[in-house]
């Protein structure tokens, strides 16, 4: 996979605020850099930059999420054909986060207007060109489900999930790995995992359940470490190389 966007979007000049997904109609050519870094870098498979890219945010003419995300999924196949000098196989994933609203009866968002949520921005994902969708960084089960459901209802691309756990292996709502496992493999996920929340030192005892109980494709992708804020700006507390002995 790639890596953060969102650090990267804020050395190129991304305000506190400000949408990172409307760069994908405004600041075309820094999108395309930061996609093209990443299969320089040597990435397979990186996101479009639509991590909170959903009809709930995206409504009106001037932010049409339609527009979003199919610059989105044009701007990273344009990194690969400026990125790749080799014959390996590369893949454009659409990014789905969540909604930002806690569904019912924890929140006030219906499991209803979740799914027609992710719906929405799926449809026009594979339409664009993607060649997956990856949901990540999910903290509650229900929203998960919405989620998958809508990917595997209403199109045809494989589909990737991954949760964001404590570091005792718990869900924000609760639930621990066993029972995620459970749910993502009867929903038929192609792939399933953790992802962000925590650095790879503190991941891997939950990675090592996954591990266990799966019997798909495993997904791990931490943080650098643990985020802290370094004058308004995100940083975090391993350098590459450490990252990488890790892995």
């Amino acid at each position: 996979f790639d890596g953060g966007t969102g650090t990267l979007l804020q050395e190129k000049g991304l305000l506190p605020g400000e949408l990172p997904e409307t760069w994908n109609l405004t600041h075309t050519e820094e999108m395309v850099d930061i996609h093209r870094q990443y299969f320089a870098a040597g990435s397979d498979m990186v996101l479009t930059n639509t991590f909170g890219a959903n009809a709930l945010k995206f409504h009106s003419r001037e932010h049409n999420l339609e527009d979003i995300i199919s610059a989105a999924v044009v701007s990273v196949k344009e990194g690969a054909c400026l990125g790749v000098h080799d014959d390996r196989e590369v893949y454009t994933g659409l990014d789905i986060g969540p909604t930002g609203k806690l569904l019912k009866p924890m929140g006030d968002l219906s499991f209803e207007d979740a799914y027609a949520a992710f719906r929405e921005a799926m449809v026009y994902g594979e339409a664009a060109g993607a060649d997956f969708i990856h949901i990540e960084t999910m903290s509650d089960t229900y929203e998960v489900k919405a989620a998958v459901l809508a990917a595997k209802e209403n199109t045809k691309l494989p589909v990737f999930a991954t949760m964001i756990f404590d570091e005792k292996g718990k869900l924000l709502t609760g639930g621990d790995v066993p029972s995620v496992v459970a749910l993502l493999e009867g929903l038929r996920v192609d792939a399933l995992g953790i992802n962000c929340g925590l650095g790879p030192v503190q991941m891997k005892e939950i990675l090592k359940e996954i591990l266990a109980l799966s019997s798909v494709p495993v997904i791990v992708n931490p943080n650098a470490g643990l985020p802290r804020s370094e004058n308004g700006q995100t940083g975090y507390d391993i350098d590459s190389e450490t990252f990488a002995a890790h892995m």
